[in-house]
């Protein structure tokens, strides 16, 4: 017998079939330091969306706020969406619905920590920048969300200063216990 079937054969039953179990989600993929480059790349990536899918008028309007026509900078990637001042709150709208596809999709293409960071961004940018809710998570879920991509070693440090300012300004909402 070669060593890879007697590998096969002298497993437990259980992680065979798991290996088999074609419903089954994968517990975890991508590595850390893998989650990290992913994010960083797509944080990189131009911020593109199909712009066919709209009424001409959205269309032109996203067209020309992508080339350039927003104040307070040019928008080429994610990055530049997440850390202009007041970015436009279609194109983070946009980026929220992007995120939210890949949560859950079995064929997505983000691993779905990646598309969670995005998809958190999203909001908390909306909220702190340009004060509207782009979901109907409350602060508490938000927050929630918040922390759950602080505790993630891989965010790189511009994407969880954004996040430190969420979770200080987020806190500062809540009533104290008196």
């Amino acid at each position: 017998m070669s060593e890879s079937a007697s590998e096969v054969f002298g497993s437990e039953p259980e992680r065979v079939a798991r290996f088999f179990d074609l419903d089954a989600r994968p517990r975890r993929l991508w590595r850390s330091e893998e989650l990290g480059a992913i994010l960083r790349h797509q944080l990189a990536a131009p911020v593109f969306f199909d712009l066919e899918r709209f009424e001409p008028e959205k269309a032109a309007r996203l067209q020309a706020t992508l080339a350039g026509g927003v104040s307070g900078g040019e928008i080429r990637s994610y990055a530049d969406l997440f850390h202009l001042w007041r970015p436009p709150l279609e194109l983070l709208r946009l980026t929220k619905d992007f995120a939210k596809s890949h949560l859950n999709h079995p064929d997505a293409t983000l691993p779905r920590e990646v598309a969670t960071v995005l998809y958190y961004a999203s909001i908390l940018v909306a909220r702190l920048r340009c004060g509207e809710s782009l979901s109907r998570l409350n602060e508490e879920a938000l927050l929630k969300g918040v922390l759950w991509v602080l505790a993630q070693s891989w965010v790189d440090a511009e994407t969880r200063a954004l996040f430190e300012e969420g979770h200080a300004r987020l806190g500062e909402r809540k009533p104290s216990a008196e």
